[in-house]
């Protein structure tokens, strides 16, 4: 059994949006040399997310309308009350509860997907989407998104 793993790098423009990350898996499936077996999608990031989902882009919208309808921004969340949190807060924490919840309840934190003959078996209109609920982040150093790709099989 052989292994391959890869950390993508993602440039992110906007708070609520999708990229398609699929002709980048399948590169990386290409790369791998890996005829049978399965893949691994993890973001590494707690406020995005991975789904596997058609990439047509009024539906993405709708995605954006209805997570924004469900964890909107401005609500009360104790996430954002920065001066009562005594952990781990820096002081450039953003004021982000709202990107969490949508994170957390309405996305995946991996995809798992099949890989046969080469190839990653997709359905029809299926699209690879990284979610970014929170981006480009505010914070310099953090400014790329991450996620991996995870290959095991023969």
């Amino acid at each position: 059994m052989k292994h391959f793993l890869e950390e993508a790098n993602l440039e992110t423009e906007a708070k609520d949006r999708f990229y398609d990350i699929t002709e980048k898996v399948k590169d990386y499936a290409k790369k791998s040399e890996i005829n049978y077996g399965h893949i691994l999608i993890q973001p590494m990031h707690t406020t995005t997310g991975i789904f596997l989902n058609e990439g047509e882009e009024r539906l993405l919208k709708d995605f954006v309308n209805f997570l924004s309808e469900k964890a909107p921004k401005g609500k009360n969340y104790m996430h954002d009350e920065i001066e009562l949190r005594r952990d781990n807060c820096p002081p450039d924490e953003p004021v982000n509860g709202h990107s969490h919840m949508r994170a957390a309840c309405y996305s995946n934190p991996s995809l798992s997907l099949i890989l046969h003959d080469g190839k990653v078996q997709l359905g029809t209109y299926q699209r690879i989407l990284f979610a970014e609920f929170d981006g480009p982040c505010p914070r310099k150093h953090k400014s790329t998104r991450k996620y991996l790709v995870s290959i095991i099989g023969e």
